[in-house]
C-alpha cells in the first residue's frame, strides 16, 4: 500500500474540515483534506451559512453589548443540567472561543455581517439577545476559486434575503454564490487552496491506523490515475487526524436505530449524504458516542424527495398547522428545534406525522411554500399530492382525509384570535409584536379565511443528526472512561453536539462545528509544540 506522509489530516471538506484546514495551515503544518464527495463544501454550503458567535466584535459595531459571562449565563439557561456532552468546559470553552474565531475569520479578511433580523431562539432567558449574535458570510465571487471553482457545491435554492440581488448587480449572473452557507465555504475553500493545503476529491477513509493508545493516521480510497481502478492510500499524520465528515442523518438504517420514529432520510435538509462513517471509525478504535437521538430538528415538506425547510411560512399570517384531528397544537412561530420535537411528542397521543401547514389564498399570493414562489402552482405540484388544494375548507379536510369538524372547528377558533390580535392558545408571535399608534399588532397572525385553499405535508425533518463521538472542550475524542484517543480529533456533526435537545439559536449547528474545528487546531499545535 502507498503511504503519504503529512502533518495534519482531515476527514471532511466542509466549513468544519475546511476551517480546521486554514488554521492549521497558518500555523505552519503541513495539512491535508479527504474528501470522500466529488466536491467540498458539505451541508453548510447549501444552507444559509449562519453563525451563532456570541460576544463577536462585530456587535460593537452595531452598538449591542455583549459579554461572555452574558453569553455563558444564557448557554446554561437555555442547556439546562451538564450532561458527559455538555460539560461545563465545553460550554466555556465555546463562550471563550466565539468572539476569538469571530476576529481570526476577520483577520483572515473573510468578510462576515450581522443579521440584525435574528435574534436569539429564548428571549425570556437571562442573557439573551435581540439581535447580533449570528453572523453570516457576505457574497462571493466564485471565479476566484479559478481550477477549484467547479469543486465547490452549488446551492440552487433561491436566497430569499436581499444577497442575492446585492451579488447579482456586483458580480454578475452566474457567478455570484446563492446563499451564506455556499459564500463561507467558498472563502475558506479559496484560502484552503490558496495557502497550500492539499485536497483530494472522491477520496473516503476507509480506517483509521493506530498507534499504540493512539491514532497516526487513516487508510484513504483513491483513484489510481490512469489506470481506472481504486486502491488503499495510508495517510501518516505526523500532528493528528481531525474528523470533521458529518453525522448519520443520510442514512435510514442509523436514523431507525437511534433517532425517534417514525424517521425518513428523505425528511433532513442536510443534503450533504453523510452517512456516519466517520463516526464508525473511530467507534472502532474505543471512542465513545453521545446524544444519538438527537439530531437539528426543523419542520420539512417533501418535495418530488427532497426536503425543503418552512422556517419563513410557520411565521407568516394566514396559515396554521394542525394534525390529523384537524386541531393546532404548537406555536407555529416557535424556534424550529421546538416545533420539530413538538411533532414527535404530540404524536404519541394522536397522529401528528405528517401534520399539515394550511393556508388561504392571501398567503400563496404573497408568500413562498416550500420550493414555490409567491402566486406559483405548479400542475405537477397538484397532481402528485405535494401540494394539495381545495374550494373550501370542509373539501380541503376531505382531500387531506383529516377531521373535517376538528379543522373547521380550529379554524373558527384560530380565525378569532387572529381578529383581535392574540393566540390565546399558543401565544403566536408575541415576540413579533409591536405597539404603534393605540394599535397592539402581531404580523404573524391572519385568519385562514380567503379561498382557495392550500396544505403541504409537515415532518420533522432535520439539518443534520446531532448525536456523534463524545469529545472534551479542545474537541479530542472521548473513550468512554474520559481518557483521550491521543492524536484523534472531531468536529462539526461527526462529534456528539452540547445543545442536547434544545438550540440556543439560529446558527448553533455551525458555530459549534467551526469552535470546535478551531479549537481542535489550537491544540494540536499546541501539542505538537510540546512534543
Amino acid at each position: 500500500m502507498e503511504t503519504v506522509r503529512t502533518d495534519v489530516v482531515v476527514v471532511g471538506g466542509g466549513a468544519a474540515g475546511l476551517l480546521a484546514a486554514v488554521a492549521a495551515r497558518r500555523l505552519g503544518h503541513e495539512v491535508l483534506v479527504v474528501e470522500a464527495a466529488g466536491q467540498l463544501g458539505g451541508a453548510t454550503a447549501l444552507g444559509d451559512g449562519r453563525l451563532w458567535l456570541p460576544a463577536n466584535h462585530l456587535m460593537d459595531k452595531q452598538g449591542v453589548g455583549d459579554s461572555a459571562v452574558e453569553a455563558a449565563e444564557y448557554l446554561d439557561a437555555v442547556l439546562g443540567a451538564t450532561t458527559d456532552a455538555s460539560s461545563a468546559a465545553r460550554r466555556a470553552a465555546y463562550v471563550e472561543t466565539a468572539p476569538k474565531l469571530a476576529r481570526w475569520l476577520a483577520s483572515s479578511r473573510l468578510p462576515l455581517l450581522v443579521d440584525r433580523e435574528v435574534a436569539d431562539d429564548h428571549q425570556d432567558a437571562p442573557g439573551a439577545k435581540p439581535s447580533g449574535r449570528v453572523l453570516r458570510s457576505q457574497a462571493f465571487d466564485r471565479r476566484v476559486l479559478g481550477e477549484w471553482a467547479n469543486a465547490l457545491r452549488a446551492n440552487s435554492s433561491p436566497e430569499p434575503r436581499p444577497l442575492a440581488e446585492r451579488v447579482l448587480g456586483r458580480f454578475g449572473p452566474g457567478h455570484a454564490s446563492r446563499g451564506s452557507g455556499e459564500a463561507l465555504t467558498g472563502e475558506l475553500l479559496h484560502r484552503a487552496a490558496g495557502n497550500g493545503v492539499e485536497l483530494w476529491l472522491d477520496s473516503p477513509a476507509t480506517s483509521l491506523v493506530a498507534d499504540g493508545d493512539g491514532v497516526r493516521g487513516v487508510v484513504v480510497r483513491r483513484l489510481v490515475h490512469g489506470t481506472g481502478s481504486e486502491a488503499g492510500v495510508q495517510v501518516e499524520a505526523r500532528v493528528g487526524v481531525v474528523l470533521a465528515a458529518g453525522g448519520f442523518e443520510a442514512s435510514q438504517e442509523l436514523r431507525e436505530e437511534n433517532l425517534p420514529l417514525p424517521t425518513q432520510a428523505a425528511w433532513s435538509a442536510a443534503g450533504a449524504g453523510n452517512d456516519g462513517s466517520a463516526i464508525d471509525l473511530a467507534v472502532a478504535h474505543g471512542a465513545a458516542t453521545a446524544e444519538l437521538a438527537e439530531a437539528w430538528w426543523t419542520p420539512v415538506t417533501v418535495v418530488d424527495g427532497i426536503a425543503h425547510p418552512l422556517d419563513e411560512e410557520r411565521s407568516q399570517p394566514h396559515g396554521m398547522i394542525v394534525d390529523q384531528t384537524g386541531s393546532r397544537f404548537l406555536d407555529e412561530s416557535a424556534p424550529a428545534a421546538q416545533v420539530g420535537r413538538q411533532l414527535y411528542d404530540r404524536s404519541h397521543g394522536v397522529r401528528a406525522i405528517p401534520s399539515y401547514l394550511i393556508v388561504d389564498n392571501r398567503f400563496r399570493r404573497e408568500f413562498r411554500l416550500g420550493p414555490w414562489q409567491a402566486g406559483s402552482t405548479p400542475r405537477q405540484a397538484l397532481e402528485s399530492g405535494d401540494l394539495v388544494r381545495a374550494a373550501t375548507l370542509n373539501e380541503l379536510a376531505q382531500n387531506l382525509g383529516i377531521d373535517r369538524a376538528g379543522l373547521l372547528g380550529t379554524a373558527v377558533r384560530f380565525n378569532g384570535f387572529a381578529r383581535k390580535g392574540r393566540d390565546l392558545d399558543f401565544d403566536r408571535g408575541e415576540g413579533l409584536v409591536h405597539s404603534g399608534g393605540g394599535r397592539r399588532r402581531n404580523p404573524s397572525l391572519g385568519t385562514v379565511d380567503k379561498p382557495p385553499f392550500w396544505a403541504v405535508k409537515v415532518f420533522p425533518g432535520d439539518l443534520g443528526t446531532k448525536g456523534g463521538l463524545l469529545v472534551d472542550a479542545d474537541a479530542r475524542v472521548l473513550r468512554a472512561d474520559g481518557s483521550a484517543i491521543r492524536g484523534l480529533y472531531a468536529c462539526g456533526g461527526t462529534a456528539a453536539s452540547m445543545m442536547g435537545r434544545t438550540s440556543p439559536a439560529p446558527g448553533a449547528a455551525l458555530g459549534e462545528a467551526l469552535v470546535g474545528a478551531f479549537r481542535a487546531v489550537l491544540a494540536i499545535s499546541q501539542e505538537s509544540s510540546a512534543g
